[in-house]
């Protein structure tokens, strides 16, 4: 019986060839978004599962309660905790504290921004991390790396034994390279360093404050046989007891709870200071989006079958009158749309081999999951087509196999098989208008992106070249490039024109205080004005400095002129500013404002200060004629000088657009609204298909009467374009709007204008009008003796 069920839906499925496939790309459209979500999912509950003791290794949190009476949780707890809890309650097994932190190392000959958290040595106990080589981090002044950022580092070198520099820590030994874990951790780090390798005045009021809260991370491992509510009794009395005589600014105190290493992921609440365990909000949104698309796409698949029932009816007649059962008519049709499922699985699978390779993909869903050899998600995956299949199918074999045969053998003419036909143009007016407000978002953010890109920031950057440093040192470079011939000017910075700026903080205009305004202080030297074309309104420039200490003239912009109340710029030149309250510097000009940071961000109050230590950068430019060849040549002195460092050189134009384009992302979101669209003109196929099928008496009746075919095709579709408008009329408005408060929250950002929203409506008409005038055409053109031949 099955094998006549499935040879008999292979034969109809290939009958209709266009349908079939219009059925399974539908399908496997929304199985696609399922079945990222679900390797999301996934890989979610395999966060940290390789630590040797997880069921019994807990986060310490701190539940903080402000004045307001507002009580928020925070991932962090105070640095001492640890080695309280080690040193008064027994059942404790192992302490480690965690504390990150962001810096630049340098190894090598090379200077990289690293991620690091300084660890005690039970931290090695607790997790499962596994050395490669080498031994832990426990002793002072060590550190090890993981795999990538050894390769950063020292290539394909071994780096066990070499030494690491940081500005404050010193130099660190690299006692050991760790292997690359089994699944994705909370914990992101690049090198992990020991507590002990930490030193100074801060450090040592860090580790007995305990009104700081938010500089570490404390994780508890409990002895073999100790119940959770050991610890979980304990830490309400023992907060008490350390809070107790501490006065705070913003808060009226805090608690601790702990937190389950087992289930840290996926995370159930927003805590502040969170780690990098994903949020099981954004899984839940994931599955969401996942199962609405597949339900529109389950819903076209009835659509398109029931549109295709008429030209069924007489099987079912047959069948019947053969003797044929409900049951069995059933059958038939459940298998094809369990073959039809099956066979959107396998295409569904070969378009995420295409996507998979995207960056946002590897990025935010599926980047670092082992699933392709777990048999589980086979399973999951193959019983979940099933069930979708045959859910899909269930509604048409019912309606299919309660035809009466001698309805269906007699005329075809009078069949109904869609009920509540207005729902069904609802739901279409639906799709489309989703389809084109997330167009409408997408052509937005791709503008806006693209603006952010080619916007004209306030400097010069046509023909200059960034060359990210890597630990050379900015003058012996400088010197070398002023040599060249092209190379007009030379100046190095703290970091790259339009990018996140430089080292924010609070500047003062009076040493005890008095105005003050968040600053940035952007680190550079004398030749940043000519390099890079600003202009300066009043005063002179820095001068040109040859020593390796921070100088005392700066220049400002004139939104630090507003903000600390100068005056003109003029009146601003001479005029003291205090870092702090034993660091004064003095304007030496203002210079005319420029987005020196993204377009995200207004411009902001800027110093420009000489601090030769802080260089990562140095700006070139080179002189019109033929640039690429003196990029040429900067290149070959930049191989001359770090012979075993590739040149990373690039124009600031390339580098704008690049940092800004999200080409990979944006390609992604089309990819999706692609599909949404696809899915949104299978329906709208659905119900053109049907609707024609029962006028086609009308039709042949019309043409005998002497209607032309133009005559014809408007009247089949002018029912349908309506849909189209009235989805358009909704879909508008609300895209319009909600584009707009997207933008808004850019500083400068594109406008929503006619335009956009005509191409996006085009685009929407466009490939819905060829969706129903493809089918009316067909229809228009059916000769009226065949369809009148059986009256």
């Amino acid at each position: 019986m099955l094998q006549n069920f499935l040879k008999t839906a292979f034969r109809n499925l290939w009958k209709h060839k266009l349908f079939t496939f219009i059925n399974i790309f539908g399908l496997a459209s929304g199985m696609l978004v399922c079945m990222l979500a679900m390797i999301d999912i996934k890989g979610a509950f395999d966060y940290d599962t390789f630590h040797p003791n997880a069921d019994r290794t807990y986060r310490i949190l701190t539940d903080v309660t402000t004045t307001s009476n507002d009580k928020q949780g925070f991932a962090t707890s105070p640095l001492p905790l640890a080695e309280t809890i080690k040193r008064q309650y027994a059942f404790v097994d192992q302490v480690t504290r965690v504390i990150r932190k962001y810096g630049d190392f340098t190894a090598n000959r090379k200077q990289l921004p690293v991620v690091y958290s300084a660890v005690d040595p039970d931290f090695f106990s607790i997790f499962g991390f596994q050395l490669a080589k080498g031994q832990a981090a426990m002793a002072p002044k060590t550190a090890v790396l993981t795999p990538k950022t050894a390769e950063r580092f020292f290539g394909t070198e071994n780096p066990v034994g070499k030494r690491i520099d940081h500005p404050e820590l010193g130099a660190l030994t690299i006692s050991g390279i760790l292997a690359e874990p089994p699944t994705k951790t909370h914990l992101d780090f690049d090198v992990l360093i020991s507590t002990a390798s930490l030193s100074g005045s801060d450090w040592n009021r860090l580790r007995t404050d305990w009104k700081q809260y938010t500089h570490g991370y404390t994780y508890v491992s409990l002895k073999p046989g100790t119940p959770a509510e050991a610890l979980t009794n304990i830490l309400p009395a023992l907060a008490t007891q350390v809070t107790r005589g501490l006065h705070f600014a913003n808060e009226k105190g805090y608690t601790f709870r702990s937190q389950s290493l087992a289930t840290l992921s996926p995370s159930r609440e927003e805590l502040m200071m969170s780690t990098y365990e994903p949020s099981a909000g954004k899984l839940e949104t994931e599955m969401i989006v996942g199962l609405l698309t597949l339900l529109l796409a389950s819903f076209n698949y009835i659509n398109l079958t029931l549109a295709r029932s008429l030209s069924r009816a007489r099987e079912v007649g047959i069948r019947k009158v053969a003797g044929a059962l409900r049951w069995q008519l059933m059958g038939q049709f459940m298998a094809e749309s369990a073959i039809l499922s099956v066979f959107g699985l396998g295409l569904a699978y070969g378009m995420l081999q295409l996507v998979k390779p995207m960056p946002f993909v590897q990025q935010w869903l599926i980047g670092g999951i082992e699933w392709e050899q777990d048999i589980r998600v086979w399973i999951v995956f193959i019983l979940f087509s099933l069930i979708t299949g045959m859910l899909a199918g269930l509604l048409p074999a019912r309606v299919l196999s309660g035809f009466q045969p001698a309805q269906v053998l007699r005329s075809q003419t009078g069949l109904r098989v869609f009920r509540g036909i207005s729902l069904r143009k609802s739901l279409i007016v639906v799709q489309f208008s989703i389809s084109l407000i997330a167009m409408i978002a997408l052509l937005g953010m791709a503008r806006q992106q693209h603006f952010m890109g080619t916007a004209d920031y306030g400097f010069n950057r046509k023909n200059v070249l960034t060359i990210p440093l890597n630990g050379l040192s900015a003058n012996r470079l400088a010197d070398n490039l002023n040599r060249l011939a092209g190379v007009e000017h030379v100046s190095a910075t703290v970091a790259r024109l339009g990018d996140h700026g430089g080292q924010g903080q609070m500047v003062y205009r009076q040493r005890t205080g008095g105005d003050s305004a968040a600053t940035d202080i952007f680190s550079t030297d004398a030749n940043l004005l000519s390099t890079v074309g600003l202009t300066l309104l009043a005063g002179q420039n820095m001068p040109v400095s040859v020593s390796d200490s921070a100088s005392h003239l700066v220049l400002i912009n004139e939104e630090a002129v507003r903000m600390f109340k100068l005056g003109e710029p003029g009146a601003a030149v001479g005029q003291t500013l205090w870092l702090n309250d034993s660091t004064d510097v003095q304007i030496a000009g203002v210079v005319k404002d420029f987005q020196f940071t993204t377009l995200a961000m207004k411009i902001h109050p800027l110093m420009l200060r000489y601090q030769p230590a802080q260089f990562r950068y140095l700006n070139v430019k080179v002189a019109d004629g033929n640039p690429e060849a003196v990029k040429a040549s900067i290149a070959q002195t930049w191989k001359h000088l770090k012979p075993y460092e590739p040149f990373e050189g690039v124009w600031y134009d390339t580098y704008l657009l690049d940092r800004h384009s999200h080409t990979d992302d944006i390609s992604f979101m089309g990819l999706l609204i692609g599909f949404a669209l696809s899915i949104a003109c299978l329906g709208l196929l659905g119900m053109v298909t049907y609707t024609t099928q029962l006028r086609t008496k009308e039709v042949g009746i019309r043409k005998v009467m002497g209607a032309r075919i133009d005559q014809v095709i408007w009247l089949l579709s002018w029912d349908f374009l309506k849909l189209l408008l009235i989805a358009g009329a909704i879909a508008l408005p609300i895209g319009y709007l909600s584009t707009s408060f997207f933008l808004m929250s850019f500083a400068y950002h594109v406008t929503i204008g006619i335009g956009t929203l005509s191409l996006c409506f085009g685009t929407m008409l466009m490939l819905g009008g060829l969706t129903i005038g493809w089918r009316t055409y067909r229809t228009a053109l059916t000769n009226p003796t065949d369809s009148l031949r059986a009256e």
